[in-house]
């Protein structure tokens, strides 16, 4: 399969292939069309080529492929605090099978990252109305996922592809919403163990991440693998102490000041700049598996 793919220089080369062993339904996956409908398919190309090698791990026995694209799930708290970091943190490739839909973390080159989801069809009610290119998806347990960046053309092609699904799973059990999978050997992984039950692999934890987070921010960031966010937040309180916190004190102190007023100071910084790093870090650390090097 692996060898299919990396060898097409086009989707078109892809359309004639027919194998029962071969588990992507390529006829469906490159089926937009109009204007910009080639560039699009270039790109789902390459995005295949990048992720095929975890999407074989993940699949089960008889699991095909339907559809493939991608967008980031959105938070409004996440990207209120974080800002761009938010959309590239939560990059996600969205592989659409006959059972479920696969979310693999990626990063703007398309490389796979750590975070592989997956949500259930029969764990979704319904599409919740969103406007300015969102995808909202109600669960059956009452949470949400919100997807946006998805490309337009096939925002359509998914609402029609998962309303089918909902409707064909209706009777079935519900599931439980977005569900954890081991980076390792995808494994679906209750709760947020220390380490996978089906490999071994260990994980990392999102207390510790928000603690190291509270001790100085962006060390909790650097801890599960941000290193670029970890280390702008780290300068970014280096400032906040080196030309407000310290500074502010010792005028205080060498003029003779109540050292209350340099104490409130410094707990501003630590409550306002720590705890909230420390909250949104611990989010963060809760969204999926991270695993231990």
């Amino acid at each position: 399969m692996e060898a299919i793919l990396s060898s097409a220089s086009d989707p078109s080369d892809l359309l004639n292939i027919s194998d029962s062993k071969i588990p992507y339904h390529f006829d469906q996956i490159f089926t937009a069309k109009g204007f910009g409908a080639k560039r699009l398919a270039k790109n789902r190309l390459k995005l295949m080529k990048a992720i095929d090698p975890h999407v074989q791990t993940l699949l089960s026995d008889g699991e095909k492929v339907q559809f493939v694209s991608w967008g980031a799930e959105y938070s409004f708290v996440e990207q209120f605090f974080m800002g761009l970091w938010a959309h590239l943190i939560n990059r996600r490739a969205l592989v659409f099978t006959d059972r479920r839909i696969l979310m693999i973390q990626i990063n703007s080159r398309r490389k796979v990252l750590d975070l592989k989801t997956q949500l259930r069809f029969p764990a979704i009610d319904k599409f919740a109305t969103k406007t300015f290119g969102y995808i909202g998806l109600v669960m059956r347990n009452g949470s949400r996922l919100n997807l946006t960046g998805i490309p337009r053309k096939d925002r359509k092609s998914i609402k029609e592809f998962v309303s089918k699904k909902i409707a064909a799973t209706r009777a079935d059990p519900p599931g439980l919403g977005v569900e954890n999978l081991c980076p390792k050997c995808g494994n679906k992984v209750l709760s947020f163990p220390d380490r996978c039950h089906q490999c071994g692999q260990a994980f990392k934890s999102a207390n510790k991440a928000g603690w190291l987070s509270l001790a100085f921010p962006g060390l909790g960031d650097l801890y599960l693998g941000h290193r670029g966010l970890g280390t702008l937040e780290i300068l970014g309180a280096m400032l906040a102490w080196g030309t407000v916190a310290l500074p502010f004190a010792w005028a205080t102190f060498s003029e003779g000041g109540p050292w209350i007023v340099s104490a409130g100071v410094a707990s501003g910084i630590c409550v306002f700049l720590h705890g909230t790093d420390c909250w949104i870090t611990r989010r963060v650390g809760f969204k999926g598996i991270y695993p231990e090097r």
